[in-house]
């Protein structure tokens, strides 16, 4: 598989040389035999055909191919004149390093196959463990027929965590190709995109597998340690990555003159092996803008490089401001966890690379300025021996993003990154929130600044409908009309007083993104200065479109709010937010005590059973309204069925209010999750908000129509018998009537729905019903020796 940093500068370097053309010459030998079995079952295409109907595709056909292949072609002679001197030197005669050139027949065997044709992280799995196999049966250890054993089993299961870990880089750089495709007609005129695109990604991915871990879970521990002190065994595991890169190129081989490419980019790479521990950084350099990176859960700059050469360990990064010391200084330096993320996610680098990704440098908390970033190789031999390199360059801050809406957050996981994150409510976690009537908008809205590149003018506007974000197909930011920010417009850091808007505590970095430029003036020490200051206001939601369509009546429905950032060469910079806006009315209405007539007053004696026991509820039903019209009537799931809850507060005139547990039925009672809550919607109210807003067609609806709230037990009005009740439905001291006794009551009615504003959930979504008062007498038959 050479790709391009492997093609040697100088293709007529090798034709000279005898041990490349006995190499070549038995690689053709080997293929040739295997090419003309094939044409000679291939006499004539209806013969083939025939074949091929009755033949089905045999995994273990495939791999036996390759082991014979490699029978004929990778001979202990082959590998022997394949090495550099240096090689030659280190490994001495064959009986002490055969267990290594048997190991390379698996590695290439392994490349081979696993390039044959495109394959899943599955597919590719199955072949690492064939590959695992191939070792252990080298070693005389492999499980073939018999169950493994619970270390086998372990040694398995890191495999696959090691390779899941260096799949995902993989895996989140396909992702951003194909969530950002704009670039491509570009790249492919220019010629930077060609057929060898996606070569080097294939040998990282190939290279982050193979760590010190993998080679423990590879050999099995007792062999690992055996071989570990070998002084050639960082020797074999550069080779064994050269032998898969070779074995993989072969794969792809269509011609005997991609043939000898791979013979020579392997034996190329094979000298890398042996040049002494050093390093080079390519990127990041001058002006370099962050990107979001979810593998680093935040904002990262790229680094580019080499990390190569005999004895190699590992290799770390680190970063710091650029304050004039000397690289080899280690003063300022950070590194480690949180800051540095190297491929496949391991503490360090544990891999070799060449003109490579090296990692990711975390830049979410860093300021605008001037970094350098150093790469420090380590070697086993000398112990303790390290080589470094820095590279100087700046950093340009894009933080673009909208972080909560009315005050609820972001979903994070997956966070502001992902364009349609959804707003929710933190405490439970993840149930998303609608907004409504005021709310205030926060995030971050900050570029710059190297090469003169500073922020110029922040916008923020909607659009109706979930729409696509940045980088995906179909956005289009002249579909967001409507500005949050009017009647004052975008905030623009530009003339007149550019530089006293360009103040620091007019960055907008976690804070308001519904604000505005406010010139004032201040007295400090008796001097009076002007200054520009950012101001914060709220956005009224019922600025938006009061009907656009059916789904998004009474300035409701689903939106998408769209933060246009430019900087002062006019670079866009975007980040969008799905948002539920909610300005449907609430109605609450308490219709009374069924079976009692209006404007009547209430005798107990009327409506409990003479001699009823206390032990028994005395029922009646609370009627009333308590509705929520949906944010969209055509969808009656949440977050458009946005009901909460109601509940009942009866005063006594004077004294205490009770709270009625809200329950269908009294015997046995029947509780929500809050027993002072009812959790449903009741009755209708027999109207819809789109009736008052012309040009604006209502939903088919009921008439108006009331329903049982709750069953309300009258013995919390009875003094005699209240006492024997037990919480919720117990009432508090001095709410109860003696017998004998009348007095005035209230009875109010609460609801709410689950939106929130800047007050937090249900603040303007909320409605009291007026006092529904009645006189209430209890005229029960007096008890005791005078009753």
């Amino acid at each position: 598989m050479p790709t391009r940093k492997d093609l040697p500068s100088n293709p007529q370097d090798a034709p000279g040389d005898p041990d490349f053309q006995f190499v070549l010459q038995q690689l053709l030998d080997a293929w040739k035999p295997v090419l003309d079995e094939e044409l000679r079952r291939a006499e004539s295409a209806e013969r083939l055909e025939q074949e091929e109907r009755k033949t089905p595709f045999d995994c273990e056909a495939e791999i036996a191919l390759g082991n014979r292949i490699l029978e004929r072609f990778f001979t202990e002679d082959v590998a022997q004149r394949l090495l550099p001197p240096e090689a030659r030197q280190l490994l001495g005669p064959i009986d002490r390093w055969r267990w290594c050139y048997l190991h390379i027949r698996c590695c290439i065997l392994f490349g081979w196959l696993v390039c044959r044709g495109p394959r899943t992280f599955r597919g590719f799995f199955y072949y690492l463990y064939r590959y695992w196999l191939c070792i252990r049966g080298i070693l005389g250890i492999a499980p073939v027929g018999r169950p493994l054993t619970a270390e086998e089993t372990e040694d398995l299961r890191t495999l696959a965590s090691e390779a899941a870990a260096a799949w995902k880089p993989y895996l989140a750089d396909q992702l951003a190709s194909v969530e950002f495709p704009l670039g491509l007609p570009e790249e492919v005129a220019s010629g930077k995109l060609d057929c060898l695109e996606g070569e080097e990604e294939r040998a990282a991915l190939l290279e982050r597998i193979f760590t010190l871990d993998t080679a423990r879970a590879l050999l099995g521990r007792k062999e690992f340690e055996a071989h570990v002190a070998e002084p050639f065994f960082w020797f074999c595991r550069c080779w064994c990555l050269c032998a898969i890169r070779f074995g993989c190129c072969l794969a792809r081989a269509h011609s005997l003159i991609e043939f000898v490419r791979c013979l020579r980019a392997y034996r190329e790479c094979l000298r890398r092996c042996f040049r002494p521990i050093h390093c080079e950084l390519h990127k990041p350099t001058g002006c370099t803008e962050e990107e979001p990176n979810p593998n680093a859960g935040g904002l990262t700059v790229t680094v580019v490089g080499t990390a190569s050469g005999s004895f190699f360990s590992h290799y770390t990064l680190e970063i710091r401001k650029v304050e004039g010391d000397p690289c080899d200084s280690d003063l300022g330096w950070t590194g480690g966890p949180g800051v540095a993320v190297y491929p496949g996610g391991t503490p360090v680098g544990s891999a070799p690379v060449v003109n490579g990704v090296l990692g990711w440098i975390n830049t979410t908390t860093l300021s605008p300025g001037s970094y350098e970033i150093r790469i420090c190789v380590h070697a086993t031999q000398p112990p303790g021996s390290r080589t470094c390199c820095c590279i100087t360059f700046n950093l340009f801050k894009k933080m673009v993003w909208i972080e909560r809406v009315a005050g609820a957050p972001v979903a994070t996981p997956p966070g502001p990154f992902v364009f349609d994150a959804p707003i929710v409510n933190a405490n439970p976690g993840g149930v998303v929130v609608p907004v409504g009537c005021c709310v205030t908008v926060k995030g971050s809205a900050f570029v710059g600044e190297c090469n003169n590149r500073k922020i110029k003018c922040v916008d923020l506007r909607y659009g109706i409908g979930f729409l696509p974000g940045p980088g995906m197909m179909g956005f289009n930011p002249a579909a967001f009309f409507g500005s949050l920010l009017a009647p004052t417009g975008p905030i623009c850091y530009d003339p007149p007083d550019e530089a006293l808007k360009r103040a620091p505590w007019n960055q907008i970095v976690g804070r308001a993104l519904t604000t505005r430029f406010v010139k004032t003036t201040i007295t400090f020490f008796n001097t009076t200065i002007t200054v520009y200051k950012l101001q914060d206001f709220c956005f009224n939601s019922l600025q938006l479109p009061p009907c656009p369509d059916s789904a998004h009546a009474c300035h409701s429905g689903k939106y998408t709010l769209l933060l246009d950032v430019t900087d002062t060469l006019n670079n866009h910079y975007y980040d969008t937010q799905h948002v539920w806006f909610d300005n449907k009315p609430i109605h609450a209405k308490f219709s009374g005590l069924q079976g009692l007539p209006g404007c009547s007053d209430m005798d107990l004696s009327k409506f409990v059973p003479p001699g009823a026991p206390c032990g028994t509820p005395w029922p009646m039903n609370a009627l009333g309204i308590a509705y929520d019209e949906y944010i969209d009537p055509a969808d009656l799931s949440y977050p458009s069925d946005n009901f909460d809850f109601y509940q009942l507060v009866i005063t006594r005139q004077g004294g205490p209010s009770y709270n009625v547990p809200i329950t269908p039925t009294l015997g046995p009672p029947m509780f929500g999750p809050n027993p002072l809550h009812g959790n449903s919607r009741v009755g209708d109210p027999g109207t819809r908000c789109e009736e008052t807003i012309g040009g604006c067609p209502p939903p088919p609806h009921p008439p108006e129509v009331a329903g049982i709230l709750t069953q309300l037990d009258l013995r919390i009005f009875d003094a005699v018998c209240a006492a024997s009740l037990a919480p919720p439905f117990a009432p508090p001291p001095g709410f109860a009537l003696q017998r004998g006794e009348c007095c005035g009551y209230a009875f109010q009615l609460y609801v709410q729905d689950k939106t929130w504003d800047d007050g937090g959930p249900g603040n303007c979504h909320h409605l009291w019903t007026p006092p529904w008062a009645v006189c209430i007498c209890n005229d029960l038959p007096r008890q005791g020796p005078f009753g």
